[in-house]
């Protein structure tokens, strides 16, 4: 399977999904876990519609008091995006590529109390995230991974598949426990 059908397999097992009680669930898995306890800063995303619903993630991020940032393509082909503080999530407006990004111009900078919750269109169970092409979170990644933060890849149970997916070399793989499900960490 190349990555081109692995995507098409993907988007036709999101079509039977219910993102809004994944998004619920997940997000209830996720605050009960340390590292978001311990996060000071979230970088995290405004859930597209056929992705797990990050509504509940962005609140509570901001009730807890925490410095919430979303990403903002950056001009040009480069494919390069920075982190932007928000302090409400009303504060976002569809750019490149439909998604939701932060209007304001408060750049803000990953460091080891940073949780980072990366969106993928699948994963496998060696740690291989599956993007939509474009190659901005593996950009994102690889920088980020020198600050010490910690990620999670927010990966629904049936988008997790069993046999490998395609990867090329530039592609972030995750390790075990980085993955997180509607049943907690895989």
């Amino acid at each position: 399977m190349n990555k081109q059908q692995a995507r098409a397999l993907a988007r036709e097992r999101r079509r039977t999904l219910d993102m809004t009680v994944l998004g619920s669930t997940m997000a209830q898995q996720l605050f009960a876990l340390p590292v978001w306890q311990s996060a000071q800063t979230v970088f995290a995303f405004a859930s597209m519609r056929d992705e797990p619903d990050t509504a509940p993630i962005l609140q509570r991020a901001l009730a807890d008091g925490k410095q919430l940032c979303l990403p903002r393509c950056l001009p040009g082909d480069g494919g390069q995006m920075e982190m932007i503080a928000v302090n409400v999530p009303e504060e976002l407006h569809q750019g490149r590529y439909g998604i939701f990004e932060p209007t304001g111009s408060q750049r803000a900078a990953p460091s080891p109390d940073t949780l980072a919750l990366i969106p993928c269109l699948a994963a496998d169970r060696y740690g291989t995230r599956l993007g939509r092409g474009a190659g901005y979170y593996d950009r994102f990644l690889a920088e980020y991974a020198g600050t010490g933060g910690a990620k999670l890849l927010i990966c629904p149970s049936a988008l997790l598949f069993e046999e490998a997916l395609p990867r090329d070399a530039w592609d972030f793989t995750f390790a075990r426990g980085e993955i997180l499900t509607e049943n907690g960490l895989y």
